[in-house]
């Protein structure tokens, strides 16, 4: 599932809903990897750009690769967000 596209004026990737490994609900997109921690930052693309090695997105929370899975409906409904406009991926 996605929200919107990226806001990003260089990337056309979907911003999707990903767990961390604390069980964080943030947002992600799924080409350039900024993150939102959540949806109201989208707008004005209050975002975190994540690297290697740490991955952080904020204190004590990272998305490191291998650590993080994509959302499932359940996870967006426990965060608060079951309400948004939720799209199915093609």
């Amino acid at each position: 599932m996605w929200l919107v596209e990226c806001p990003s004026f260089w990337d056309q990737g979907l911003v999707r809903p990903v767990v961390t490994e604390h069980g964080n609900v943030v947002l992600m997109c799924d080409s350039c990897t900024a993150v939102w921690r959540t949806p109201s930052g989208i707008e004005d693309f209050d975002h975190v750009e994540p690297a290697e090695p740490d991955w952080s997105i904020g204190p004590d929370t990272h998305v490191r690769p291998g650590t993080t899975r994509w959302a499932e409906r359940a996870d967006v409904t426990t965060a608060g967000w079951g309400d948004l406009r939720w799209r199915e991926l093609p």
